[in-house]
């Protein structure tokens, strides 16, 4: 999952550019990897990635996506997130917020998922839990940031 340090990541932003999605982070946020993420960034004490999949995947395996709805319950299921998380409505996308412990350490998520074109995109946020509630409007900020370039 996901692992981080404590420091701060500063105010001022930059956008990123990733396959077809653009997304405002802070600057002190730095490109990484992590296995099955189309994008992963890493700040000093929050991480975001993003995940796209198509819905054309989805049907070849016989999931059912659609509404996206549907996605986020699926998703929820299939990763095991724990507390049952409710999923909530914005005017851009879908999300919930949930609690996991990763090799004994509780981080918070704020997941999203936004519903484009053919695609489906799921951008997750985490920090340290005792972070969350400070953290908490930033990640929605970025959330609220996201557009996407026509490909």
């Amino acid at each position: 999952m996901m692992l981080l340090t404590i420091t701060s990541c500063g105010t001022a932003s930059k956008e990123v550019h990733e396959s077809g999605m653009v997304i405002k982070l802070p600057k002190g946020f730095q490109r990484s990897t992590m296995e099955n993420a189309t994008w992963y960034y890493q700040g000093s004490d929050a991480v975001a990635m993003g995940i796209r999949t198509y819905k054309t995947d989805l049907e070849k395996e016989g999931l059912e996506s659609d509404p996206v709805q549907d996605y986020a319950a699926a998703y929820i299921k299939a990763n095991s997130v724990p507390g049952d998380p409710e999923i909530q409505t914005s005017d851009k996308y879908i999300y919930f917020e949930y609690n996991a412990k990763v090799s004994g350490i509780a981080y918070s998520y704020l997941t999203c998922i936004y519903d484009h074109d053919d695609t489906y995109w799921l951008v997750n946020f985490a920090c340290y839990k005792q972070a969350y509630q400070e953290s908490r409007s930033d990640f929605f900020k970025w959330a609220d940031s996201v557009e996407f370039e026509n490909e």
